[in-house]
């Protein structure tokens, strides 16, 4: 949560992720035996529209334009009859650079070995998809899963991570997931529960849990000699849990990270935006991946189809994380699109508030749709005007992007409580949360204010009406219907 500032900056609106983080090589000797190599990000904002006017005003176009500009771009790719590689005649007989199409775009930054077919996956990828030699566990080590968080989604994912483990080589067959000890009266620990009954019947009631998934009490005991860390914890919990493990000697050396955290840390003393991801990397120097898509914790533990994205730093993150969680109904794509697939997670769910609040006006499909597609554009807007170096793509084709947003649009808490929101105008988010939530905070409310607070404070308001509304409707400052205005 941020507070206002009393003034607004005029701060510079220029990139504040030129460059995407320069991730550390693995160190030698090491027991994930990969060197990590930072790769370039995909396109930038389009240079073509950089700091051109709109008619009648000295302002430049919204970051909406200036994504379907990108977006435009990248098709026109696709169309243009190909020279050599890269370059296109400019008709003066010159060559000139061609801007590669999507899947050539994704294909060389994503391959550096020879691609191998992927487990459990079809012979044909649509052309946006990258192959990635598949993690075979062959160096004779053996990796180490464990979870942190013990919620429906992190039992979910720690159930898909202990199934894996005991079916692929290359890993240790116990995963050991962290959950918080309570005592659950008349029954006893909730952890032993766990490990006797082999059920999370807090989070994940009557869904059978692997027996080599093992839940633990102590932090520390969860980690000890894990190399591949799932951080799935609500983002209140992550300052203490990343405290406790910076401590000396808590991590094993070249250990790996993925979040699969929802939102966004603001600074606005300093105008800038952090991903969890990132923060992670910084604080804990574990490389970081991103996992984030269509996913409904109950409908992946029933094993009904779905897809899920994980923005990855290096093709080799990329295999590794798919070992890790892909099966045949729960499909993973990875990207090289970190900061896309953790600010799609975040962003999502203030445009999932924007959708409730068309249900409590009783507003059909038709407005609902217009709204979703206002919100995807702001929210592939925001991320290339503030991280250039992440992809357009992630937001158009993949689950992380517009699949995750039709999921919350249609379900999930952001909605249902703003419907409810607009349905008792006597009533608070506040209220409404315990009353539907028991007390938990929704994220959209959260991520809503936060995005107010830095836009405000970097003077681009203007520049994303969906969500400044949103915002203004939360704190009740307009009415339901002024939304309207922003498509």
């Amino acid at each position: 949560m941020t507070t206002r500032p009393e003034m607004v900056s005029t701060a510079s609106t220029q990139s504040l992720h030129d460059d995407p983080p320069s991730m550390p090589p693995s160190a030698p000797g090491s027991p994930l035996g990969f060197h990590i190599q930072s790769l370039p990000g995909s396109r930038p904002v389009s240079p073509s529209l950089e700091g051109m006017a709109t008619p009648g005003s000295s302002r430049p176009p919204s970051p909406l334009l200036r994504a379907m500009n990108n977006l435009s771009m990248s098709r026109k790719g696709d169309d243009e009859a190909a020279g050599e590689e890269g370059s296109v005649d400019g008709g003066d007989g010159k060559s000139k650079e061609r801007r590669p199409s999507v899947g050539e775009s994704l294909s060389r930054k994503n391959s550096l070995k020879a691609p191998l077919p992927r487990r459990g996956s079809s012979p044909a990828l649509a052309p946006f998809l990258a192959k990635y030699d598949e993690y075979t566990g062959d160096d004779g080590k053996k990796q180490k899963v464990c979870v942190i968080g013990s919620g429906s989604w992190g039992t979910a994912l720690a159930r898909l991570a202990a199934q894996n483990a005991a079916e692929r080589e290359g890993f240790d067959d116990e995963v050991r997931f962290w959950v918080r000890q309570r005592e659950i009266p008349g029954k006893g620990l909730l952890t032993d529960i766990i490990n006797e009954t082999h059920e999370n019947a807090r989070y994940l009631p009557e869904m059978k849990l692997p027996e080599n998934l093992v839940a633990v009490p102590s932090l520390t005991e969860v980690v000890k000699g894990a190399t591949l860390i799932v951080f799935c914890v609500p983002h209140q919990f992550l300052p203490p849990v990343i405290k406790e493990l910076s401590k000396p000697g808590v991590l094993t050396k070249g250990a790996r990270a993925i979040s699969a955290i929802k939102g966004i840390e603001v600074d606005l003393k300093a105008h800038d935006i952090h991903t969890y991801p990132s923060i992670i990397e910084r604080k804990l120097g574990l490389p970081c991946s991103a996992l984030g898509g269509a996913n409904i914790a109950l409908e992946v533990a029933n094993e009904e189809f779905c897809e899920t994205t994980i923005g990855c730093p290096s093709p080799e993150d990329c295999a590794l994380w798919e070992a890790v969680f892909s099966t045949k109904m729960f499909r993973v794509h990875g990207i090289t699109d970190v900061a896309g697939v953790s600010l799609s997670g975040a962003l999502k769910n203030v445009v999932a508030l924007a959708a409730g609040f068309v249900d409590g006006l009783d507003m059909g499909g038709n407005t609902k749709s217009a709204v979703i597609r206002a919100g995807l554009l702001e929210m592939q807007a925001f991320t290339l005007e503030f991280f250039p170096s992440s992809s357009p793509e992630t937001f158009s084709h993949h689950s992380a992007g517009v699949a995750d947003l039709i999921t919350t649009s249609f379900g999930g808490r952001n909605r249902k409580c703003a419907e409810a929101f607009v349905r008792s105008p006597e009533k608070s988010f506040e209220q409404l949360e315990e009353e539907l939530l028991n007390g938990q905070r929704l994220q959209g409310v959260i991520t809503s204010e936060e995005i107010f607070d830095f836009l405000q404070a970097r003077n681009r308001l203007e520049g994303y009406p969906l969500f400044e509304r949103v915002y203004h409707i939360c704190k009740r400052e307009m009415e339901p219907k002024a939304l309207f205005d922003a498509l």
